[in-house]
C-alpha cells in the first residue's frame, strides 16, 4: 500500500481509543502480569513485528529479572486474512523449564498465539502466559485457545495503531483506530 492511499484510509479512520486508553490499559496488563509473574524470571517473548509496541511499553513499568526474546510467527503477512502461521524467526534463548510470557498485539481468532504456545510446550516451558494490548470479539471460528490477559476489547472491526498496522503503516501509533470494511 503506498503512502498516499494509507494517508487517506487513516483520515477517515474513527478513533477507538485514544493515548490515554492506550496508556492506561498497558498499565493494567503490567500491573496484573507483574503480580503473577515477577518472581518467575520469566521469558518475555515478543511476537514480531505486532508485538514490539506492547512489549516495550510494559518493559518500561517492569522491574523484575527477566529474558527477552522474540519470534517472528505471522499468519497475515501484509494481507487481512489467514490461517496458517509463517515463521520467520524461532526464539534465541533456552526456553526449557522456564516461564514464557508471550507478548502480541491483537487476539483475533488465536492462531498464532496457538502455534507460538505450541512451540513453547515443545520445547519444554515449564508454563506459558500470553499478553495481549486488544482482544476482538466476534463470533467467527476460532482456535481453542484464550488469551490469559488483556488489555482492551473491541468489536469485530479492522484496527491499527499501537503495534497493529494498517498494511504496514501506523505501527507507531499511540492510539488506536478503526476503519469500516477492509482497507
Amino acid at each position: 500500500m503506498q503512502l498516499e492511499k494509507a494517508l487517506e484510509i487513516h483520515s477517515s479512520a474513527d478513533l477507538l481509543f485514544d493515548r490515554q486508553a492506550v496508556e492506561q490499559g498497558i498499565a493494567d496488563l503490567a500491573a496484573k502480569v507483574a503480580k503473577d509473574c515477577e518472581k518467575d524470571f520469566p521469558i518475555v517473548l515478543c511476537v514480531m513485528n505486532g508485538g514490539l509496541y506492547l512489549t516495550g511499553q510494559l518493559l518500561r513499568h517492569w522491574d523484575f529479572p527477566m529474558t527477552v526474546d522474540y519470534v517472528h510467527a505471522t499468519r497475515y503477512r501484509l494481507a487481512t486474512l489467514g490461517k496458517d502461521v509463517l515463521w520467520k524467526a524461532y526464539p534465541q534463548n533456552e526456553i526449557k523449564d522456564r516461564h514464557v510470557i508471550i507478548v502480541d498485539d491483537i487476539f483475533d481468532q488465536g492462531y498464532t498465539l496457538e502455534e507460538v504456545r505450541s512451540y513453547c510446550v515443545k520445547h519444554g516451558a515449564r508454563k506459558c502466559s500470553s499478553v495481549f494490548l486488544i482482544r476482538k470479539t466476534h463470533d467467527r471460528k476460532k482456535s481453542n485457545i484464550q488469551p490469559d490477559y488483556v488489555g482492551l476489547e473491541c468489536g469485530d472491526c479492522y484496527v491499527y495503531g499501537a503495534g497493529m498496522d494498517l498494511n504496514g503503516h501506523f505501527r507507531n501509533l499511540s492510539s488506536i483506530h478503526f476503519v469500516a470494511g477492509k482497507p
